[in-house]
């Protein structure tokens, strides 16, 4: 089982590679501490698990990430592994379509029991039944927000962070153009009419990170 560990923090990192590689099973094959560092490295290896912290600043954090994965690798799973507990939190795991949901202070055997739950392609949010998860709703905003494509998931958080259209479009390889029709189908679909707005938007979902 291949597991790539995404956070900020080195001695995190380097303590949760230590503890799995003395699994027979299971064996990391990379690390990163940005959510642009774990998309490509997604696309750069075999990943099976990704244990994927929440808040990983500056630029775009663990539920966004995980979204773009999911999105465009469905079988790689995805635990977000986070020091932050609360319903909130639960439903951007949601949302992003995790596959898992743990808190740091868990247990190290409860880290294996979560691996291997979701490797088996079962659900499993620690503390949480089915019904629990079930019944945390999605709100208005949250349906405004998967009216976007793909593109304009990437582009939003870029927006938010200050990044002028020049900057976005080399980031993403594509026109200034494309980026300028992208903004305003982003602010016609969200309900936004300022940047201001776009900023309190992407920083209330948890978007990006400082």
């Amino acid at each position: 089982m291949n597991i790539l560990i995404a956070d900020d923090h080195v001695l995190i990192r380097n303590a949760l590679a230590f503890f799995i590689n003395t699994q027979e099973d299971m064996q990391v094959i990379g690390d990163a501490a940005d959510g642009h560092e774990v998309y490509m490295a997604v696309e750069r290896c075999p990943v099976d698990v990704v244990l994927m912290d929440v808040s990983m600043p500056p630029g775009e954090n663990g539920f966004l990430t995980t979204k773009r994965i999911k999105e465009a690798y469905p079988h790689v799973k995805v635990i977000i592994l986070t020091m932050h507990d609360g319903e909130s939190f639960v439903r951007e795991a949601l949302i992003a379509k995790a596959d898992g949901f743990l808190l740091k202070s868990a247990h190290e055997e409860i880290l294996l029991h979560a691996i291997h739950h979701v490797y088996q392609g079962q659900r499993y949010f620690y503390g949480y039944t089915e019904t629990d998860l079930a019944q945390i709703t999605l709100s208005k905003e949250d349906t405004l927000y998967e009216t976007l494509s793909k593109r304009e998931k990437e582009i939003l958080p870029l927006i938010a962070l200050g990044y002028n259209n020049k900057e976005i479009a080399e980031r993403l390889f594509i026109s200034v153009k494309t980026v300028e029709v992208h903004k305003a189908n982003i602010r016609k679909k969200l309900q936004l009419e300022s940047y201001a707005g776009l900023l309190r938007y992407a920083l209330k979902h948890h978007l990006i990170d400082f």
